[in-house]
């Protein structure tokens, strides 16, 4: 009971460190929503929408704001701290590699999940859509999971190496193109009413759980200079 209370502790002041500077800088948050909100004004200016195709085209266009959004975010997030050496600071500290890991997931879920929000209440406006059912904020909260996971991940393995603002999205993409499908998938049928098959929230919530896995067993692999 100790050990987990000392673990949450050390999650705590991590990620209290992360919102204070994210507070004072306000860069993360920014970035994130002003990429997000540029690329949905463009398309809702550029493309001829109607009543018809709207609700055709509002899942594509959403899920493909907020997967770039948080891929910028992250990968900002991530080279703030490498910059700043944090990492290397936490690093040698005597704490475990995997609560460094977790914690830096759980920071990321809080950008994304508020970032992805944002994005949503944007896109109502501009699209003229109603989007803030229930299904649809479970959908919204268990797929930001999965992206700031699969996101933190991508982005600490080439945080020293050249070129880290290709490589990480070129690995990044197709590991979410999974997630990508199946919250396109389930938008279009609750924008529709008719959900065909619940177990798509059964498959985020596995590929949340199977990269969160991952992260925490790769996590020496990834702190290694």
């Amino acid at each position: 009971m100790k050990n987990i209370l000392k673990v949450l502790k050390i999650i705590y002041v991590i990620l209290k460190k992360d919102l204070l500077q994210e507070i004072k800088s306000k860069e993360i948050i920014i970035s994130m929503l002003s990429y997000s909100v540029l690329v949905l004004v463009v398309v809702a200016t550029t493309l001829k929408i109607n009543s018809n195709n709207s609700l055709i085209i509002f899942g594509t266009i959403y899920w493909i704001s907020v997967s770039f959004s948080i891929l910028l975010g992250i990968n900002k997030s991530i080279s703030k701290e490498m910059d700043n050496k944090g990492i290397e600071l936490l690093i040698l500290a005597p704490i475990d590699q995997e609560i460094i890991i977790v914690s830096k997931i759980i920071s990321n879920f809080f950008f994304t999940l508020l970032s992805s929000f944002i994005i949503l209440f944007s896109s109502n406006i501009l699209f003229n859509n109603n989007l803030l059912d229930y299904k649809f904020i479970i959908l919204v909260i268990i797929s930001a999971l999965g992206f700031s996971i699969v996101g933190t991940i991508t982005s600490l393995l080439f945080s020293k190496s050249r070129g880290k603002e290709i490589l990480s999205p070129l690995l990044f993409i197709p590991l979410v193109s999974p997630l990508l499908m199946a919250s396109s998938s389930l938008t279009n049928q609750i924008l529709n009413n008719e959900i065909q098959n619940q177990s798509w929230y059964g498959l985020i919530l596995g590929y949340d759980l199977l990269f969160f896995i991952l992260g925490i067993s790769i996590s020496n692999f990834i702190y290694k200079e």
